[in-house]
């Protein structure tokens, strides 16, 4: 029954410089630099434990996954604060799993405004994964492309892609069509030509999602509040359900959504209210 203030920050975020994860409030920054990544498939990652976090949860990640790699890498592009999921916010599992829902409740909600401010850090491919683009793509849910979180993880600032290799996918030369050797590939470039950070009209947000793909039904949901401006967003309940989590949403957004939402929806809604 809580709602969460737009502009709250992220409680931890990783110190690259003494490699911990340190309480935001610490470091005298407003917003850290974030970390997206492609989930890859549960068979193909494992649970760590780290000294990075204190060891308080098993970080599920790519199976030839490096975090002394990712840091030297984010360590050369000049960072010092930077935000990773699997690292700074609480996941399933450890000695102290009775906070998981709890922390989750203010942290989850907030994911969207970390991608906001700065540079998004990309790697399509998997946490720390080479890039590299097969003829099946995107035919995974957990494309990066086809992830609904990954929605509201596009900054202003733009984003780069990390782990790119000689002769890699971004290497490709176009023809005077603007098409590439193959169609994955040239679906490949027009998605990342497309990646862009913009304040949607409602039914243009709420068409966009539509087609993008979450493992929670009501992560769709919570990926839309920061993305339509809402005045606060609500809390995040991993359990709930889509009339519950749609209806939290609607008493938080701002007016202008509310209006369009009330007046140029096609249909009449089911529930006691209808215009």
């Amino acid at each position: 029954n809580r709602n969460v203030d737009l502009h709250t920050f992220p409680q931890c975020i990783w110190d690259l410089y003494r490699n911990r994860v340190v309480p935001m409030w610490t470091t005298g920054e407003p917003y850290p630099h974030p970390i997206s990544h492609a989930w890859v498939d549960e068979n193909d990652r494992m649970d760590v434990w780290t000294p990075i976090n204190g060891c308080e949860w098993p970080m599920p990640i790519p199976k030839d996954a490096n975090l002394d790699l990712i840091r030297i890498e984010m360590l050369n592009r000049g960072l010092e604060y930077v935000w990773l999921d699997v690292l700074c916010l609480r996941q399933k599992g450890g000695p102290r799993e009775d906070l998981h829902a709890e922390e989750w409740k203010l942290d989850v909600p907030i994911i969207g405004s970390i991608y906001c401010w700065h540079k998004v850090y990309c790697y399509l491919s998997g946490l720390g994964q080479p890039l590299h683009v097969t003829e099946d793509y995107f035919d995974s849910d957990r494309c990066w492309f086809n992830c609904a979180w990954m929605l509201q993880e596009i900054g202003f600032d733009g984003y780069e892609i990390c782990r790119v290799t000689p002769d890699g996918p971004l290497d490709g030369k176009a023809d005077k069509d603007n098409n590439y050797d193959t169609e994955v590939l040239t679906t490949f470039h027009q998605k990342l030509q497309g990646l862009k950070r913009s304040w949607l009209q409602t039914f243009d947000m709420l068409e966009e999602m539509w087609h993008w793909v979450s493992t929670n039904p009501v992560d769709k949901i919570a990926g839309m509040a920061i993305l339509l401006s809402s005045d606060t967003i609500p809390a995040y309940y991993e359990s709930q359900s889509l009339e519950y989590a749609w209806t939290a949403f609607m008493n938080t957004i701002g007016i202008h959504t509310r209006g369009d939402l009330f007046f140029f929806y096609p249909e009449p809604g089911n529930a006691s209210a209808k215009w």
